[in-house]
């Protein structure tokens, strides 16, 4: 395990020249498993004498640079399908569809536009449904349980969350000083959008049936690391 900051940089360097690595594990920890191994860490910690405690983070990178940085419906539980059957479309092909980008300056074609009201991030709409996110949800992706965030952005290939994904480690950043205020600007201001996807099944036996893709959060890489008030490339 490296010990200090060159010893933590050669050692990304290194990973990021191997290119493409396969996934030690499936489903969503898998990326940031498998940078724990290459690092050669037990847990998602580590400490160095010259930069102190550091939690480890790693994202995918999707197309345009593009974050995913949390996959969350809307409260109270179930309250998407209500949202689905409200307001659901056909799509070309006639299957219905509820496929939605939300933000916070303006109503999207479903009147769809989030505002914060006391620690909640709410869904308004034209038919007032009551859907909610709390905020606490965003502290295990953008908050620090120690002192730094290690940040590291990889690119990745094959199918996602499966057992023959992999990884090309390509970026790492320290960051430090979450700031809220530019979180909730970058909602306001349309940089962190909300995708919500929600369809039917389109084969099997469940064709026709509701299937929620998962509500997510996305942002450009550079707008997410301007949420923290420190950062700092370091491969």
């Amino acid at each position: 395990m490296p010990t200090t900051l060159e010893e933590l940089k050669e050692k990304l360097t290194k990973i990021k020249a191997a290119g493409f690595i396969k996934t030690h594990r499936k489903n969503d920890t898998g990326i940031g498993k498998t940078l724990e191994d290459l690092l050669g860490i037990k847990e998602n910690n580590l400490q160095t004498p010259d930069v102190g405690d550091i939690e480890l983070k790693a994202k995918r990178i999707d197309s345009a640079s593009m974050l995913t940085i949390a996959t969350k419906s809307p409260n109270p539980r179930g309250i998407n399908k209500v949202l689905f059957l409200e307001y659901k479309y056909p799509d070309k092909e006639g299957y219905m569809n509820l496929h939605s980008t939300v933000y916070g300056s303006r109503e999207n074609p479903q009147s769809f536009k989030v505002i914060f009201e006391d620690e909640k991030l709410i869904l308004k709409n034209k038919l007032n449904i009551d859907a909610y996110w709390s905020i606490s949800i965003f502290n295990d992706v953008l908050k620090a349980k120690s002192d730094q965030i290690l940040l590291v952005f990889a690119e990745s290939r094959g199918e996602k969350k499966s057992v023959n994904e992999e990884f090309h480690y390509i970026e790492a950043y320290l960051l430090s000083s979450l700031n809220m205020d530019k979180f909730k600007s970058a909602i306001e201001n349309d940089k962190l959008k909300i995708d919500i996807r929600i369809g039917v099944y389109r084969s099997g036996k469940k064709k026709g049936q509701y299937h929620d893709h998962g509500t997510a959060f996305r942002i450009n890489k550079r707008d997410f690391l301007e949420l923290f008030n420190k950062f700092e490339q370091i491969i």
